[in-house]
């Protein structure tokens, strides 16, 4: 029996290759599903670098289909309020799964020098990024359509207070099923974590408490040292009905009030504030026992 010639053998080995691959491709296009408005959410963002630095955003599949970063852009708000500085995130097919992360920056080296990412991170390199301003701005994600998939509108003083100087410290996202504009759903990331967490779960992720009970405190003991554990008390209300008004007061074990956290506040369903561990000055208080008094009420 004659045997083929290693050149034939070499030749069909390429051509089976480059057909699986083709199969591959193709099947990789058609399993990524079209981005909706909430599949992608803005879970990280460094706008405030170290000198010489570079701004990154991590963004978190929450949804329960596979997205093709093609289809993402990132971007900003120009004064008057319109989307602007779009950057295209991936040139090539990049498939992020359900509970997967990414994060784009313009500097994929700096940032692997200056955090510490998993080996395997989706990264995506701009070749530049919009302008995020470090005392306020402008975080989107849109499609080629200028749909917008998420928003976020940042703030400098959304920082872990005790933080005097906020340069090279990311902000991170407490739950990424809350929403993306509630200043109490941000915090610093911890000191622990080297300031940032990009390509993995965040140093101070929480899920929002789920119970039957109207008002919720987690955790119980926790201490504002911005090192990982507990650094803050959350609130959770879980209303029944719209149209409730909540106010909640701090005071000290000797019946001294210490911080009025919530001043009329207009509850939604659901609700998240966070207690930092500060007085009403933004001084830290000290250790010890503290009372929260709350009172909810509506037009009935």
């Amino acid at each position: 029996m004659e045997t083929a010639s290693p050149r034939a053998y070499f030749r069909f080995m390429k051509i089976l290759i480059l057909y699986i691959t083709l199969l591959l491709l193709c099947f990789s296009v058609s399993y990524a599903q079209q981005l909706q408005p909430g599949d992608l959410v803005i879970n990280e963002v460094l706008f405030n670098p170290v000198k010489d630095g570079y701004d990154y955003v991590e963004g978190y599949n929450r949804g329960n289909k596979t997205i093709d970063l093609q289809e993402l852009v990132i971007a900003n708000r120009n004064s008057s309020g319109d989307i602007a500085g779009q950057r295209a995130v991936a040139r090539g097919i990049i498939l992020i799964a359900p509970g997967e992360y990414f994060v784009i920056t313009a500097n994929e080296k700096w940032l692997r020098q200056h955090y510490v990412i998993p080996g395997n991170a989706v990264v995506c390199e701009t070749s530049s990024m919009p302008s995020f301003p470090d005392d306020e701005g402008h975080v989107l994600f849109i499609d080629k359509n200028d749909t917008v998939i998420d928003e976020l509108n940042y703030a400098e003083k959304w920082h872990f207070a005790m933080i005097s100087n906020p340069e090279g410290v990311s902000l991170e996202r407490i739950d990424y099923d809350s929403p993306a504009q509630d200043k109490n759903n941000w915090t610093s990331a911890s000191s622990s974590s080297g300031y940032g967490t990009p390509g993995f779960q965040n140093s101070h992720f929480r899920a929002a408490a789920r119970a039957e009970e109207e008002v919720v405190v987690s955790p119980k003991i926790f201490s504002p040292d911005n090192d990982g554990t507990d650094d803050f008390g959350l609130i959770d209300y879980n209303m029944q009905e719209n149209g409730y008004i909540a106010n909640l007061v701090i005071y000290d074990i000797a019946g001294r009030k210490v911080r009025y956290l919530i001043k009329n506040e207009n509850l939604g369903l659901t609700n998240r504030f966070k207690w930092d561990g500060l007085d009403e000055q933004s001084n830290p208080l000290p250790p010890g026992i503290y009372i929260l008094y709350s009172k909810i009420h509506n037009l009935q």
